[in-house]
């Protein structure tokens, strides 16, 4: 039972390590698509809902410092709609399909969905 907790302990400090040094780099942006290797931490080969989550909260923060406060967050798919197959981590092909479905890659911001021409 220590072991287990050590562990989780453990895997969630790196993960914040992780996400602190993404966060430095500049890898989260206010706007467009991110990509999946910025999301995918860890370096899994899947993105976890933590992950998944803390990207999110970083594009919001860089949302806010940019002047955008975050428009169209809201309406942001959540890492349920965009785990199809509900296996509990979104793959590559699963988050290059969310991106598509919402115009995502063409100039368009989260949230802002495909534009008709």
């Amino acid at each position: 039972m220590k072991m287990t907790t050590f562990f989780k302990t453990a895997m969630i400090t790196g993960l914040l390590s992780l996400c602190a040094a993404a966060a430095q780099a500049g890898d989260i942006t206010a706007r467009g698509p991110v990509s999946f290797s910025s999301y995918d931490m860890d370096n899994s080969g899947g993105i976890s809902q933590q992950e998944f989550n803390t990207v999110r909260e970083q594009r919001m923060e860089a949302a806010k410092a940019s002047g955008r406060l975050g428009r169209g967050m809201s309406n942001a798919p959540s890492f349920a709609d965009t785990d199809t197959d509900n296996n509990g981590q979104i793959s590559a092909a699963e988050l290059q399909a969310m991106q598509a479905s919402r115009g995502m890659g063409r100039g368009q911001g989260m949230g802002q969905g495909a534009r008709s021409n």
